[in-house]
């Protein structure tokens, strides 16, 4: 197999470097499921354990200890994050800071159901709220 049938997947050719799988910690797999689901319009697949976003795929874990404080934090990429705020307060989450200004974009964390601390990231112009 050559390496560039080995770079192709479902989600299409993969550069090195670029993130293409993510195991989420879980303590109730469904509930997290249909947290990022509602969130970000992640699509799970049943029995809840797996879902695919836009290049990533994807799984929740329960082997594995939330990460609220350390560790690794991703940063997912949202077209307002005032209203993704709201979502993730309205689906179980708890805003952690933000949105504050950093360059051109703006940032927020907030923690899932499990614990897990997660940015949000608004790139470009201002947030509605400050217009």
């Amino acid at each position: 197999m050559s390496s560039e049938e080995e770079g192709a997947t479902s989600l299409g050719r993969l550069a090195s470097g670029q993130l293409c799988y993510l195991q989420i910690p879980a303590a109730d797999i469904t509930a997290s499921a249909r947290f990022y689901e509602r969130v970000f319009g992640l699509t799970v697949d049943p029995p809840d354990s797996g879902f695919e976003a836009p290049g990533l795929i994807g799984q929740w874990v329960t082997d594995r200890s939330a990460a609220p404080e350390q560790g690794f934090l991703p940063w997912i990429w949202v077209d307002d994050i005032d209203a993704t705020l709201v979502v993730v307060e309205a689906a179980g989450g708890e805003k952690r800071s933000g949105p504050e200004p950093d360059g051109p974009r703006w940032l927020a964390t907030f923690a899932d159901p499990a614990g897990n601390l997660i940015g949000l990231a608004q790139h470009g112009g201002s947030r509605a709220s400050q217009a």
